[in-house]
């Protein structure tokens, strides 16, 4: 079985970090095999970037989630106000309420039948 790897995200200030970084081999003039001083402001430029890139489309995500929670939570109100109607104007009719009966929540997790258990 093939172990698939996890992307490693550093820490929020690591803009901040590769930049001084760089800004002090820049200052001292050092360099190391493995990495150009050239790639290296490069690579401050494009973090920063792509760093602004995502942090607008978390922001647009956040926003849209958050709209989206607010307006499903008021669909959902007006499901439970005509669920419960039509349960208070058919209560005394078992066809309706057992055609009602439906939209209860599940009171337990479904279980596992034994294919699903054997195949995991």
């Amino acid at each position: 079985m093939v172990k698939v790897r996890r992307t490693y995200y550093p820490t929020k200030v690591f803009d901040d970090m590769l930049f001084a970084l760089v800004q002090l081999l820049l200052a001292k003039g050092w360099s190391f095999p493995g990495a150009s001083t050239e790639q290296l402001v490069a690579d401050v430029e494009a973090q920063r970037a792509e760093r602004a890139e995502h942090d607008a489309l978390m922001s647009q995500f956040l926003a849209l989630h958050e709209t989206f929670g607010m307006n499903q939570e008021a669909r959902y109100g007006r499901f439970v106000a005509v669920l419960n109607a039509a349960r208070g104007a058919f209560r005394a009719d078992k066809a309706v309420m057992a055609e009602l009966d439906r939209f209860k929540r599940p009171r337990a997790r479904p279980q596992k039948s034994k294919d699903d258990a054997e195949a995991a």
